[in-house]
């Protein structure tokens, strides 16, 4: 029996360690404390890293020092998306993507034709998906002095093309973000930041709402500014009155939702957050994204108000809300995003993109269409028209103002999340603005120019 016991724990470690190399087997190696990573430095010409356009981002010079764009612009547009030689930034390009850009993917064949040639080994040159030039507009663009994210998505082909975090660092001179690392600017806030979604997170709730309630067209509920739930109250800034659930979402009416979410449950809300990736752990291929968190522990009828208006402790990144928006556009599928176009190995050849996993369905697609529905109209006519678009294109969206402090005294999270829905365009956009104060004020403005840049760009 001892025995027995004995090769079953040996087993299940094998099992374990084996699930292990497989799924953060390419994490570890790219870890900057890995000590083949700098024994790799002193032996590998480290690749390139360009952006969907050739435009050179990070280059080895002829002294084998690392090197990035010489225009100072874009060098702290991309930062935090490339990183630095040092590996400060652990998930940069330039760290995340060293089994590549050292060497560690090269063959036998590879390394032997080096050899054979007396050529000093190089790592492989990586494109990436972003535009430069939509990083940098970005950059120019979004609010002075403010911390934040903004993301664009390609919804049709799932690539990043723009992860623009605030502030930014310049990564030819680091000493200024190493001598004030409280400021941030070695953090990519738009997969490493957790904030409060606020009513962005509505487009969630709605979801639950629409795949588990009955009798939907018939709700109505009278908003009088004040919703007592528990031993706290959801109020309003003023009352909206009657509200149907389109009304409500368009209005961002919080008491409305927070009726709403009574109705639902804990279970049902909970079901609904993680199927949309909350509390996921996502093994991303091209990037790591910190994990979204919905409460699952507290069954209180006031912590439920609450997470359904995505205040409480929900918490999510801006490229996990960019995910959610994109979701909407492809019909309720959520996609892997892509950061990586083309690897390109030292002797010209074309390297495999890594797997990346097959959509899956995370909303019914009749849920979607009402969703986009709903989305359009709040961009029409609710919160969102600052982040309205000529020219004929449509844009489905929603606002967030997200709480930063229980007595409001500081100002709220301004978020805008959506997606343009002309095929000849087929961007979403999420913009998150660090107590920048109201979404639709501050977020969706900023939303509609990026997504102009974007379509003027042709991306």
């Amino acid at each position: 029996m001892l025995t027995l016991c004995m090769l079953t724990l040996f087993l299940l470690t094998a099992a374990y360690f084996c699930y292990s190399v497989y799924f953060y087997g390419g994490r570890w190696v790219a870890n900057p404390y890995n000590p083949r990573i700098s024994s790799q430095k002193q032996n590998v010409i480290m690749g390139s890293v360009t952006d969907r356009d050739g435009t050179v981002l990070a280059y080895t010079d002829e002294t084998g020092s690392r090197r990035y764009n010489s225009n100072e612009q874009t060098r702290l547009a991309v930062s935090q998306v490339v990183g630095d030689s040092g590996g400060n930034v652990s998930t940069g390009v330039d760290t995340f993507h060293a089994q590549y850009l050292l060497g560690f993917k090269a063959s036998i064949l590879e390394r032997l034709a080096d050899a054979f040639t007396d050529t000093p080994q190089r790592g492989d040159d990586v494109q990436l998906t972003i535009s430069e030039r939509l990083s940098r507009y970005i950059s120019e663009q979004f609010p002075a002095g403010k911390r934040g994210a903004v993301v664009v998505l390609d919804y049709s082909t799932h690539e990043i093309l723009a992860m623009v975090s605030m502030p930014q660092f310049d990564p030819e001179d680091l000493s200024s973000a190493l001598e004030d690392e409280a400021a941030g600017a070695l953090i990519n806030r738009a997969i490493q930041g957790l904030y409060p979604p606020g009513s962005t997170f509505k487009i969630v709730t709605m979801a639950s709402a629409l795949s588990n309630l009955p009798d939907l067209d018939d709700f109505a509920f009278d908003c009088t500014g004040y919703y007592p739930v528990g031993n706290y109250s959801v109020t309003e800034a003023s009352a909206h009155g009657v509200q149907t659930l389109s009304d409500a979402f368009i209005h961002s009416c919080n008491t409305a939702f927070a009726a709403l979410s009574q109705d639902l449950g804990y279970a049902l809300l909970g079901e609904t957050a993680e199927q949309m990736g909350f509390n996921e752990n996502f093994l991303f291929s091209d990037l790591i994204m910190y994990n979204s968190s919905y409460p699952i522990d507290d069954l209180s009828a006031e912590d439920l108000a609450w997470s359904s208006i995505g205040q409480g402790r929900v918490l999510a990144t801006p490229l996990h809300m960019a995910l959610i928006a994109a979701a909407v556009a492809n019909g309720g599928v959520m996609n892997e995003p892509r950061l990586l176009g083309r690897i390109t190995t030292a002797q010209g050849g074309e390297r495999a993109l890594p797997d990346h996993m097959e959509g899956w369905r995370v909303m019914e697609e009749s849920v979607a269409a009402r969703l986009e529905k709903e989305m359009i109209r709040t961009v029409q006519s609710g919160t969102g028209t600052r982040a309205a678009l000529d020219n004929g294109y449509v844009v489905a969206g929603k606002t967030g103002s997200a709480e930063a402090s229980d007595d409001k005294s500081i100002e709220s999270h301004a978020w805008f999340v959506g997606y343009v829905t002309n095929e000849n365009a087929p961007y979403a956009v999420c913009v998150l603005v660090e107590n920048g104060g109201s979404g639709g004020a501050v977020a969706a403005p900023l939303a509609r120019r990026v997504l102009q840049k974007a379509i003027n760009l042709g991306l």
